[in-house]
C-alpha cells in the first residue's frame, strides 16, 4: 500500500489506485495520521480536526467508529506483509508506514540526496534528484480535504518545503549555465508568488545572464513596488545585492552562490 498527499490524497494497492476511503471523516483521519506519520496523534487532536473547537458530545464514540472503519479499509487493501500499521497508543493513534509507502517521505529523501550531490559537486545528479522530488507533486496539496489546524499547518509546511526544493533546483540549473531556459519558468513563478524575493532574485540573475539587463532591472522595480505597496517594506539584503551586481555588471558577484542562495 502506498499513500500520496502531495496533491489530492490517493491510496494505491499493489496494482492500482484504490477507491476510498469514501467517508469524508475517515479520509480526514487518514490524512491527519499521514502528515504525522510514525508519531502519535492524540484523540483530542483528531477530534478538533474533525469537528473544530466545539465537538458534539458523541465525538469520542464517533471517532472510535471512524478509526474502526479505517482499520478495515487498510486491512482490505494492504499487502502481506503489511506496509502500514494503525497502532493504538495513548493518548491516541499512530500510523506506521514503511519506506516507499508515502510520497512525502520519498520527497524528503530525494531532496536530501540532491543536497548531498550538490555539496559533492555533482550538479547533474543533484538536478536529477530535485526534479524527481518535484515531480511527485500532482496538484494542490491535500486539496480535496476540509482542513482543520493540523492539516492546514501541514499543507503550509509542505508548500514551503516544495518551493524551497524548486529554488534549489533553479540554483543548480543557474550554476550549470541554463539561464536561457529558466527565464520563462521563473517569470511564471514570480507571477504566482509576487512577493517572493528569492524567486525575484533568481529571475533577475537569469535575465541578466541572458543579456537582458533592462528586463532584470524592471523585474527588480516591479518587485520593489509590490513590497512597498503591499507590505510597506523595502527589498531585503539578498535582492539588493543582486540589483547592485546587475547595475555594476559584476559577473563575478552574480556567479557567487553565497550571494543568492540561502
Amino acid at each position: 500500500m502506498r499513500f500520496s498527499i502531495l496533491g489530492h490524497m490517493e491510496v494505491h494497492d499493489a496494482v492500482s489506485l484504490v477507491d476510498g476511503p469514501s467517508a469524508n471523516k475517515v479520509r480526514t483521519i487518514l490524512a491527519t495520521l499521514l502528515v504525522r506519520t510514525n508519531t502519535v496523534v492524540s484523540v483530542d487532536t483528531l477530534i478538533e480536526e474533525l469537528w473544530g473547537e466545539v465537538p458534539p458530545r458523541s465525538a469520542l464514540c464517533a471517532l472510535r467508529v471512524y478509526v474502526s472503519q479505517l482499520r478495515k479499509f487498510l486491512a482490505a487493501h494492504d499487502g502481506t506483509p503489511p506496509r502500514c500499521r494503525l497502532v493504538t497508543q495513548p493518548p491516541g493513534y499512530r500510523l506506521e508506514v514503511d519506506e516507499g509507502g508515502l510520497d512525502v517521505i520519498d520527497f524528503e529523501q530525494l531532496c536530501a540526496a540532491g543536497r548531498k550531490s550538490w555539496a559533492e559537486g555533482s550538479l547533474e545528479l543533484a538536478a536529477k534528484y530535485y526534479q524527481e522530488a518535484l515531480s511527485l507533486r500532482r496538484g494542490p496539496i491535500l486539496g480535496d480535504l476540509r482542513m482543520g489546524p493540523v492539516l492546514e499547518g501541514a499543507r503550509l509546511r509542505l508548500e514551503e518545503t516544495w518551493l524551497a526544493a524548486l529554488e534549489r533546483r533553479v540554483d543548480v540549473d543557474l550554476q550549470q549555465g541554463r539561464h536561457l531556459e529558466l527565464v520563462g519558468e521563473l517569470r511564471e513563478l514570480v507571477n504566482e508568488h509576487p512577493l517572493n524575493e528569492r524567486l525575484g532574485a533568481r529571475l533577475m540573475i537569469a535575465m541578466y545572464r541572458s543579456g537582458r539587463t533592462g528586463d532584470a532591472l524592471r523585474a527588480y522595480r516591479t518587485l520593489r513596488d509590490s513590497l512597498i505597496d503591499q507590505l510597506g517594506v523595502e527589498p531585503g539584503h539578498e535582492l539588493q545585492l543582486v540589483q547592485q551586481a546587475v547595475l555594476a555588471a559584476d559577473n563575478e558577484a552574480l556567479i557567487r552562490a553565497d550571494l543568492w542562495t540561502l
